[in-house]
């Protein structure tokens, strides 16, 4: 089981997660984040956020991974949740990739086969879900994977814009572990009904991205 969280918690893996700055790229043209004391303060928000609105939904995958019709369900109500269109389309693109590179190695009858077969929008969290509960990963390691991935894909962007640099951000993630620990103890294992959006400035910046004049990620 180990093997496979280090499978998908590396930022080798391919779903795509380096094509995307999720709303960061956006946030330093807009002069939000223009400093180490403001990327923290936009790394801090975006780890709430992110347990907020998407926590509820990957438990809720994983407790219920077995069902097709409940993906459907979940995966349509994540479709609504998430009202920033950049961020939609974001989470799609990872979540089918996500769906291919895991369905290469389940067997044909598993249930990760039958929802490719459907129509699905296919967004990341839900299929993140799925995936891990497939792999015996249990449900707090998933919780926690995808604190971790936010916050790795977040100072991966902001090496790359050139925010802070490659040893100052190994340095961030080490530091915001506690942080990130703390939140997913206070926020895990919550039932779909609580998952909301906590941070509507970050995702109004967020949807600034397409009009962005020049740009590096695609969202």
């Amino acid at each position: 089981m180990e093997w496979h969280v280090w499978q998908l918690a590396d930022s080798m893996y391919p779903t795509g997660g380096f094509a995307h700055s999720q709303g960061l790229e956006a946030a330093v043209q807009a002069k939000v984040v223009t400093n180490r004391a403001t990327l923290h303060s936009f790394l801090v928000t975006s780890l709430h956020q992110t347990a907020n609105l998407l926590l509820p939904l990957v438990f809720s995958a994983h407790s219920s991974a077995s069902s097709v019709d409940s993906f459907l369900h979940l995966d349509s109500h994540a479709h609504a949740m998430l009202t920033n269109h950049v961020a939609a389309r974001a989470s799609i693109a990872q979540g089918c990739a996500m769906l291919r590179v895991a369905c290469t190695s389940a067997p044909p009858s598993s249930v990760l086969h039958r929802i490719k077969r459907e129509k699905v929008h296919g967004h990341h969290v839900v299929v993140l879900g799925v995936v891990c509960a497939s792999l015996d990963i249990d449900a707090t390691t998933t919780q926690r994977l995808l604190l971790f991935v936010t916050l790795r894909d977040l100072l991966s962007a902001a090496t790359r814009l050139n925010v802070i640099g490659p040893l100052e951000s190994a340095k961030t993630l080490a530091q915001m572990a506690p942080l990130a620990e703390s939140i997913l103890n206070a926020k895990k294992d919550r039932p779909l009904a609580d998952a909301h959006q906590s941070s509507p400035f970050l995702d109004l910046v967020h949807a600034t991205h397409d009009v962005l004049y020049t740009r590096i990620f695609n969202s």
